[in-house]
C-alpha cells in the first residue's frame, strides 16, 4: 500500500506538537462544527479517576471542580469577614471600657481585666516614667534608664514581638512565673516622656490576635492618649 502523503505534509505530522495544536484550535474556534462524530470518539482522562469519559463529561468534571472551588475561596471571605466582625467589636468593647477609668491605676486594672477576659491574655506590664510622689500599682512599673536601654536596643520599631526566656521575662514582666514564650512591646508616646506596654503568652502556641504588631500600635496610642488625660 502506498502513502499518498506528500512529504511536506508527512513532515509536518512529525513535527507538530500539543502546543501547535491547542494554537491552530484556538485560532479556528469553529473547527469542530460539522465534526460531531469526531467529537464524540474524543477519550479524555477524568481528573480524579483517571478513567477514559467523553469530552462532555470531562468538561462537566472541570467545571464542578471550578465550582467547588469558588465556593471554597467565597467561605473563606465570610469566614474572614465574620472574623474581622468579632475582632473589630472586641476591640469597640474594650476602647469603651477604658474610657470609663476615672484614674491611671485604674485604667491600668481595667486593661488588666480586658486582656484577659476578651482576649485570653493574662501577663502584662505597663512601664512609664513616674510623677514626683506617685507610687503605682502593679502592673504599672517605673521606667528607668537601664530598662528604656534594654527595651530601645530589643525594639526594632514601635512595635515588636519578642522571645521570652528565664531572663527577660522577669525583667519585662516583674514578678512573673513565665520563663519561656511571646510577648509584645509597643511604645508609647506620653507627652514629652515615654512608655512600653508589654503582653506576654507563654508557651510556643500562637498568641492571641491582639498581640500583632497592627493591633498592639493601635493599643498603645489608646492607652497613651487615655494616660496623659486621666489623673493619678
Amino acid at each position: 500500500m502506498t502513502d499518498d502523503r506528500s512529504a511536506p505534509d508527512r513532515q509536518r505530522a512529525e513535527t507538530l506538537d500539543a502546543d501547535q495544536v491547542s494554537d491552530w484550535l484556538s485560532r479556528h474556534p469553529d473547527f469542530f462544527e460539522g465534526r460531531e462524530a469526531l467529537l464524540a470518539s474524543l477519550q479524555f482522562s477524568h481528573p480524579q479517576t483517571g478513567g477514559a469519559v467523553s469530552l462532555v463529561e470531562r468538561l462537566i468534571a472541570t467545571l464542578r471542580a471550578r465550582t467547588d472551588k469558588a465556593e471554597g475561596q467565597h467561605q473563606a471571605l465570610l469566614n474572614a469577614a465574620r472574623q474581622y466582625d468579632q475582632q473589630a467589636g472586641a476591640m469597640r468593647a474594650l476602647t469603651l471600657s477604658l474610657l470609663q477609668a476615672e484614674s491611671r491605676d485604674a485604667l491600668t486594672q481595667t486593661l488588666t481585666a480586658e486582656l484577659g477576659e476578651r482576649f485570653d491574655v493574662h501577663h502584662m506590664a505597663l512601664w512609664r516614667q513616674l510623677s514626683p510622689g506617685e507610687w503605682p500599682q502593679p502592673p504599672t512599673y517605673a521606667l528607668n534608664e537601664s530598662t528604656d536601654q534594654w527595651f530601645t536596643s530589643h525594639l526594632s520599631g514601635a512595635s515588636d514581638c519578642l522571645t521570652l526566656d528565664a531572663a527577660s521575662a522577669p525583667r519585662v514582666l516583674p514578678g512573673t512565673y513565665l520563663s519561656g514564650g511571646r510577648c509584645a512591646v509597643t511604645r508609647l508616646a506620653l507627652g514629652e516622656r515615654h512608655g512600653y506596654l508589654v503582653l506576654a503568652h507563654p508557651g510556643e502556641t500562637s498568641p492571641p490576635w491582639i498581640m500583632a504588631a497592627e493591633n498592639m500600635t493601635w493599643l498603645g496610642e489608646v492607652m497613651a492618649r487615655l494616660l496623659l488625660r486621666t489623673p493619678s
